[in-house]
Formats: structure tokens, C-alpha cells, sequence
């Protein structure tokens, strides 16, 4: 762990249930991520991209990622990118 000083939990409870998550979290971060889960659920039912996600919630695509990853959440509105290649023959 990097900061023992912190205690650290491997849970956040949303809806009433409790999440487990992939790896432990510091309790502090874990509280501001159970304070947040309500918004990304509703964004996420919402059909949000994750950019737009993350501009309401006031942080980045990266963090909202590592939130997803750590939860084990699926999202739903993935804007599939390329074919980056295209080559068009005349």
C-alpha cells in the first residue's frame, strides 16, 4: 500500500448493497466515490458519452475510467472510433 497512515477499505456500498471493489481503496476515496456512484449510474442510464460524464461530474475521462475499472461498471454509450486507415480507391 503506499500510505499505510491511511486506512484503506475493499467495499462502498451503493443502493444499499455493498460493491466490492477490485483493489482496496483509501477511505476517504472510497466515501467521495459512493457520494458520486448515484450521478454515474444516472449518466450512465441517461446514455451519456463518457466525456459528457465526466464534465458534469467535474473531473476527467481518465478518472471516470479508473471509477468504471474499480467497480467493475459497464458503460453504456462507448462511441466506437476508426477505422483510422480508410484508403478510397477512385
Amino acid at each position: 500500500m503506499p500510505n499505510a497512515n491511511h486506512p484503506y477499505t475493499d467495499t462502498v456500498t451503493f443502493a444499499g448493497r455493498p460493491i466490492p471493489l477490485k483493489r482496496p481503496m483509501a477511505s476517504f476515496a472510497a466515501r467521495r466515490l459512493e457520494a458520486i456512484l448515484p450521478q454515474i449510474a444516472a449518466l450512465n442510464a441517461a446514455g451519456k458519452s463518457q466525456a459528457d460524464a465526466a464534465e458534469a461530474l467535474g473531473t476527467t475521462v481518465c478518472t471516470l475510467r479508473k471509477w468504471l475499472d474499480i467497480t467493475n461498471t459497464t458503460w453504456g454509450n462507448l462511441k466506437v472510433r476508426g477505422p483510422y486507415n480508410i484508403k478510397r480507391h477512385a
